[in-house]
């Protein structure tokens, strides 16, 4: 049977088990699907990702290893358990087709994630609404262990989102795809101050409301918990989305 201290439960959600005591098998199985989204190679030619995903590949080592040795899982070592595939070599890792291996797995569950309202603003999705264009991005960037709960489309649409760029949430941290094309991540647990600010109340963002056409008139900022700065929400994304973003981030920083 598995352990429940508080140790361990750490090491269970840095595996991505944020719920329950899971048995070993659901240790091991979780362990196979983080090394698959988190080896650094997957990530060589991105800069913003790869240091993110060599310190989260070390933290899933050190989890997997502590929880063998505490709870007698019985398996091999981590680097004898698993093999890693090297990826294709691919212009964008992003666009990439997942391979056989990768589609022969069960598909993955919506119908568990927590319902999140947008109150119908276009490009807004929840987990129920998502189209088969939003799993198939889901699929191509989450493993198996992380649930989606829902996806922003960045570039302000107002009839058909294409998710080119977006701000999706998932149960265990944020990942965005930005104007430039750059993908970045943010665990909750590494989420630091959310600011949520009337624009108008300085000269420069009065400004900005002007050439804007007024559309927006809050600004969300999302730093790390190290001060520095993650996202900002695009002005094109309606207001009342930003507030259900500042209200669920929220609470999953109050949730620790």
């Amino acid at each position: 049977m598995s352990c429940e201290c508080a140790k361990c439960r750490q090491h269970y959600r840095t595996l991505g088990i944020a719920f329950g005591i899971p048995e070993e098998s659901a240790i091991e199985e979780a362990y196979r699907e983080s090394v698959k989204q988190w080896h650094p190679d997957l990530y060589e030619n991105y800069a913003s990702l790869r240091a993110d995903a060599e310190e989260h590949f070390k933290q899933i080592q050190i989890a997997f290893r502590e929880l063998k040795e505490h709870n007698a899982l019985g398996a091999e070592s981590p680097a004898e358990s698993v093999v890693v595939r090297q990826p294709s070599v691919v212009s964008d890792p992003w666009d990439a087709t997942p391979s056989k291996s990768f589609e022969a797995e069960p598909s993955r569950s919506y119908d568990s994630a927590p319902a999140i309202s947008f109150g119908g603003a276009p490009g807004c999705l929840a987990a129920s609404e998502f189209t088969a264009e939003v799993k198939e991005i889901i699929e191509r960037h989450l493993a198996k262990t992380d649930t989606p709960l829902a996806i922003i489309d960045l570039n302000g649409a107002r009839s058909h989102a294409n998710y080119s760029h977006f701000f999706l949430l998932t149960s265990r941290g944020i990942l965005v795809r930005d104007a430039r094309n750059v993908m970045s991540l943010l665990w909750y647990k590494d989420m630091g101050e959310l600011a949520y600010t009337d624009k108008g109340r300085t000269g420069k963002a009065a400004f900005w409301q002007q050439i804007s056409g007024g559309q927006s008139k809050r600004s969300l900022e999302i730093y790390r918990s190290d001060g520095n700065h993650y996202f900002s929400i695009p002005g094109a994304v309606d207001d009342n989305v930003k507030e259900v973003l500042y209200n669920f981030l929220s609470r999953q920083k109050l949730q620790g």
